[in-house]
């Protein structure tokens, strides 16, 4: 074999053995662009192809093989196979696994940059399903658990903001307010001592659970931002947990490792969900809103039963987008619930609100001031929704900045690269900390669309951090969902 290099050959052979390696004992042939000459065996084959046919004057064997048939594995997802050739024939790239039922909360994170990139919930949404196994969203009553005021006390010392908006100076006042305030079980000083609470206040009477199942009617009246007042409606229900490859429930957002790991610590801890999520969905209501006495009533905050009738159904072919509590649902993922406790509100709903939320920039690149703050505001809020566009403000005056058709303003500014941001939804909060140089410059956007925010949650595209500032929020502490 090794006095074979560089000759051609008059006749076609076959490797008929080669030993396996002497440390590894592979049994097969490991192809290293060469074979290693030693104890290699060749003999002639029996049929032979004319040489003259091949440009390189090298005879080959004819196919032993005339006709395959390929019968695939019934355990090979072939269409997943296709897939992935294609992601590598593209080109490697780090990117988030699919967020499976079956995953822990880490495969829910970029393993190296510890959160989910821009897109990164593509793969996780999957491919659109064919039909033949219609996926629906099923929503059903709940056997609440929630406090017996004659135990507890009044619900305004017993409610709190959800966990994500709480510092650590409201969180201190809440944990003062009450001993059975909800804060001392969604921002437990650890798990376990919300664990050890959960099951004394359920033993004590301070939380009862019904004995039949309900939907619940929800209404709060706020002022937002803007300063006018309005009325939100949604509806409370426990919500069966798919992966977002069933594209049943989409995300719009990303989402952060920390958070998840503590959720899942807490879930786990408790068995049970001690805060709702908020959801949307296309089309009217499927209840009449109530307008007697309600159940419950805290903080502008109202909650009623509703009869069941009708309900269910009428979201079987619905579409539910997350608007918050992306970490909150991604944990049920990761843990396997078969439930969570959700608030489902119409995008028809007339007291539905997004708000903007603006970019405050310890550093910015280039873009000077060409004019004064409120001329540059006013050309903002004539440009078409359809275009990304912003306002930077440095010290001395704001430029207008646009970007492309279609695409959203905070898309648009994290192009621009800027320095570490904080977020506020305040122009006159932005401004104040530029002009007290505590930053370099701010970004002032206008509210996305819920229209945008659904295309691009059904193209499978996640959308920058903030990108959507809804409120009010949920309170936490009006009802409870165990997992049981």
């Amino acid at each position: 074999m090794c006095d074979l290099a560089g000759e051609k050959l008059e006749e076609a052979v076959q490797l008929v053995s080669i030993p396996a390696h002497r440390r590894r004992q592979l049994g097969g042939v490991l192809s290293l662009r060469v074979l290693d000459c030693a104890n290699v065996e060749l003999e002639p084959v029996a049929e032979l192809v004319d040489s003259a046919k091949h440009s390189d004057g090298v005879a080959l064997a004819e196919p032993g093989v005339e006709e395959l048939d390929v019968v695939p594995h019934a355990r090979l997802d072939l269409p997943a196979l296709v897939d992935e050739l294609e992601r590598e024939v593209v080109g490697a790239r780090l990117r988030s696994p699919a967020l499976l039922s079956s995953d822990s909360v880490r495969a829910l994170d970029d393993t190296i940059l510890g959160e989910v990139g821009d897109r990164a919930h593509g793969p996780s949404l999957g491919r659109k399903q064919d039909g033949t196994v219609p996926l629906v969203a099923v929503v059903k009553p709940i056997r609440a658990v929630r406090y017996d005021e004659s135990v507890a006390g009044p619900l305004e010392q017993l409610v709190a903001p959800p966990y994500d908006v709480i510092d650590e100076a409201e969180r201190e006042e809440l944990l003062a307010r009450s001993p059975f305030n909800v804060v001392h079980l969604t921002l437990p000083e650890d798990e376990a001592d919300a664990a050890r609470l959960w099951r004394e206040w359920l033993s004590d009477g301070v939380l009862v659970r019904d004995q039949e199942p309900s939907f619940w009617a929800l209404e709060q009246q706020y002022v937002g931002p803007d300063g006018v007042e309005r009325t939100r409606r949604g509806l409370v229900a426990a919500l069966r947990v798919e992966p977002y490859e069933n594209r049943v429930v989409l995300p719009h957002e990303r989402t952060h490792a920390e958070p998840k790991e503590g959720r899942l610590r807490l879930l786990d801890a408790l068995q049970a969900h001690a805060e709702p999520i908020f959801l949307l969905y296309d089309g009217e209501a499927p209840y009449e809103h109530p307008t007697g006495e309600p159940d419950m009533e805290v903080e502008g905050a109202r909650l009623w039963r509703v009869p069941p009738e009708g309900i269910a159904d009428s979201f079987a072919d619905k579409q539910l987008l997350i608007a918050d509590g992306h970490h909150r649902y991604e944990t049920a993922i990761a843990f396997g619930a078969e439930h969570i406790l959700v608030v489902l509100v119409t995008t028809d709903d007339p007291g539905l609100m997004i708000f903007p939320t603006h970019r405050v920039a310890a550093r910015i690149n280039g873009t000077s001031p060409t004019q004064d703050l409120d001329h540059a505001l006013a050309e903002l809020a004539a440009k078409p929704a359809s275009r990304a566009a912003a306002v930077v403000y440095r010290k001395g005056g704001a430029a207008l900045v646009e970007g492309d058709e279609g695409a959203l303003d905070v898309q648009l500014v994290e192009s621009l690269a800027p320095g570490p941001v904080s977020y506020t939804p305040s122009v006159d909060d932005a401004v104040a900390a530029v002009e007290r140089g505590d930053a370099e410059g701010a970004f002032i956007v206008r509210p996305t669309r819920i229209e945008d925010v659904f295309r691009f949650a059904q193209a499978g595209e996640t959308l920058p951090q903030k990108t959507t500032y809804f409120y009010p929020k949920l309170l936490s502490g009006l009802l409870f969902l165990p997992l049981e």
